[in-house]
């Protein structure tokens, strides 16, 4: 429906740049305006082209883009009652940034000549217009905003026979902890748009709920609801059961979140992952857990997943379990997990949903009772055949894969032939696992696909910076090896001798201190548990260990630390004053 006088005229009065005009002025104004829609992806306009109009933003979103070479930086986001290309058309310059859609919106234009001729009839205007781009040149003085959580999602169903209307209804619930949800399918947005457009509709209650939720048709080709649904949301949740389509329309999901229901295998995963690049995936179990997955999807999407980051550091890493332990008691959900070497191991038993005490008897079964790195050997390529390491992690891991984890868990190992990090996000979890523990001259390095891989405390043994590059929430690490300062290393009760395997764990890391060092910054909590006077090989010190990572957690929560958790995990509502 094109825009009419009336709602042209309410519009405009709230229009900063415009208020305060006379009505002849207005009215004039009014008459010269010509609405324009430009869909969600689309560009109103590039740097470097004419500027022939303004435009003042009826409904829906944009953003401005300061494009240099590849890089493309987001400066505004623009909402209803905005205007942009004034500077240009002022100055008769070109456009000094780009600008495109983020939503489907309606726009209202105003030529450069007839702009011209209103500014010289209403000296007041000018003054308004400085006025105004004096505020957007303090708005714009950091370039790169943080990406806002995501406030519209789409649920895009593969196949009919999904449990469509349960998932929707627990995203719902979830999503209702943090403010008012509305929930939008085909039919309900063709009776509540009637003769305007879905857009309209969409505005309207982004504006007036914290997250919009639009249900698609199942299929994933089609109907224009569904293109709408695709295009106008911040994430799209393309739902799955393994089942793949013969003809995936890779364009319009390229970069979607995959949401597998039901039981689902890494061989059946894998072509989704393969062919939609997705930004991530998502198991959703059945029974008891199928709201909590849905919760943890939920959150992860609106970047209010609890990550946690564990680090390598031998024996001490027990103290992982201690620091895990509190944060369940705590009811604070782990989402998600990263972990390096000793933090790998401890990190694979917390995406499978072990409990402290499960992970406490393993540990003690597998590295106190079984000793898995003592079968010594002739030490042409290692001290260790690493045999009785990888029976170890066949026992504990199986054949799980990385993908079929409940929470997504990567670890990082180095490749002695490139010299570079490698990070396992997929594959079986036993190599992620025993690719990242192999202590360069203990154990053999790991031949696979034409790397040899060493632990990855080589190059990053706490890779909070990895985790925090996908964006889904608070990170807390958990760090059991700190460089020491030169007094306390003076002070210390280290033996001036270490033995043969301490001196290799050490000099294992020394590489990545710095490294370390930053990503302590990158995380919003850090725990620090005193483990430094443990030996990195004494595995019977696990209950010790597993204590001081209690302590150490608790008292990092007491101090504050939970409150800072659960405020970015609540996150802050877009419509607080």
């Amino acid at each position: 429906m094109e825009v009419g006088t009336p709602q042209r005229s309410a519009l405009l009065a709230g229009v900063p740049l415009f208020a305060g005009l006379p009505d002849g002025a207005l009215r004039e104004l009014e008459t010269a305006l010509e609405p324009r829609l430009v869909r969600a992806g689309e560009w109103l306009f590039r740097e470097g082209d004419p500027s022939d109009r303004l435009c003042v933003v009826r409904s829906g979103r944009l953003r401005v883009v300061v494009e240099s070479g590849e890089v493309a930086l987001v400066a505004r986001v623009l909402g209803p009652g905005a205007t942009l290309g004034e500077l240009g058309v002022l100055t008769g310059s070109p456009r000094s940034a780009s600008v495109q859609a983020v939503r489907d919106s309606e726009l209202l234009e105003l030529g450069a000549a007839e702009f011209d001729s209103l500014l010289g009839r209403s000296p007041g205007l000018a003054l308004r217009l400085a006025q105004q781009l004096a505020v957007q040149l303090q708005a714009s003085g950091g370039l790169d905003l943080p990406e806002a959580p995501a406030a519209i999602v789409a649920v895009v169903p593969a196949h009919a026979s999904l449990p469509i209307e349960g998932f929707c209804d627990a995203l719902e619930r979830t999503f209702a902890a943090w403010g008012p949800v509305a929930v939008l399918d085909g039919q309900k947005a063709e009776a509540a748009a009637g003769d305007s457009r879905y857009g309209q509709v969409v505005d309207r209650l982004e504006r007036e709920h914290e997250h919009v939720l639009l249900v698609a048709t199942p299929g994933l080709h089609g109907e224009e609801w569904n293109r709408f649904c695709m295009r106008q949301a911040d994430r799209v949740l393309v739902l799955a059961d393994g089942r793949t389509p013969a003809d995936l329309p890779v364009a319009d999901l390229l970069g979607c979140d995959l949401v597998f229901l039901g039981p689902v295998s890494a061989a059946a995963i894998r072509p989704w992952l393969r062919a939609l690049e997705p930004r991530a995936h998502h198991l959703v179990g059945t029974g008891s857990a199928f709201s909590g997955d849905v919760a943890r999807a939920a959150r992860r999407v609106t970047r209010r997943a609890l990550g946690v980051v564990l680090s390598g550091g031998g024996a001490r890493g027990f103290a992982h379990i201690g620091v895990l332990d509190v944060l369940a008691q705590e009811g604070l959900e782990v989402d998600r997990v990263g972990g390096c070497s000793i933090g790998a191991f401890v990190g694979a038993m917390a995406a499978l949903g072990f409990d402290a005490e499960h992970m406490r008897t393993l540990c003690r079964q597998e590295f106190v009772r079984r000793s898995p790195f003592n079968d010594y050997t002739v030490p042409r390529v290692s001290l260790i055949r690493s045999r009785k390491a990888a029976a170890m992690l066949s026992r504990v891991f199986a054949e799980i894969q990385l993908e079929e984890l409940p929470r997504p868990l990567f670890t990082v190992s180095a490749d002695l032939l490139s010299s570079q990090l490698v990070v396992h996000r997929d594959g079986p979890l036993r190599d992620a696992v025993g690719a990242s523990m192999c202590l360069p001259g203990l154990a053999p390095p790991l031949a696979t696909a034409g790397r040899l891989l060493v632990d990855g405390g080589v190059l990053n043994n706490l890779p909070v910076d990895l985790m925090a590059e996908g964006g889904e929430g608070p990170i807390l690490a958990s760090d059991v090896i700190r460089r020491l300062s030169p007094r306390e290393a003076a002070d210390s009760s280290l033996p001036a001798l270490p033995s043969l395997v301490e001196t290799l764990s050490r000099a294992t890391v020394l590489g990545s201190v710095e490294r370390a060092e930053s990503n302590r910054g990158l995380a919003q909590l850090v725990v620090t548990p005193e483990v430094q006077d443990i030996p990195l090989r004494d595995f019977t010190q696990l209950d010790r260990a597993a204590e001081a990572g209690r302590q150490a957690a608790q008292q990092t929560l007491a101090d504050g630390g939970k409150e800072i958790l659960l405020t970015l995990i609540r996150g802050e509502s877009r419509h607080a004053d």
